[in-house]
């Protein structure tokens, strides 16, 4: 692995890690002051996508055989 790549890998992290907390953070707000529960939803839905998107790679599912790095 490049330097430049793996720092470029950190960054992506930590900006994934960021906007989870924040959402978090947003979504335990719109929890205590009662908001409408189809905000909740969404923030659950970005969360997710978040998720499944960085974390578990679901990406590399729809990309060509042999194309991991």
């Amino acid at each position: 692995m490049q330097p430049k790549k793996s720092i470029s890998e950190l960054r992506r992290g930590v900006y994934v890690f960021a906007a989870l907390a924040a959402l978090t953070a947003l979504e335990y707000w719109l929890g205590i002051s009662q908001a409408e529960a189809i905000f909740l939803w969404v923030i659950a839905v970005l969360k997710a996508a978040l998720v499944a998107v960085y974390f578990m790679h679901i990406s590399r599912l729809f990309g060509a055989p042999g194309d991991h790095e």
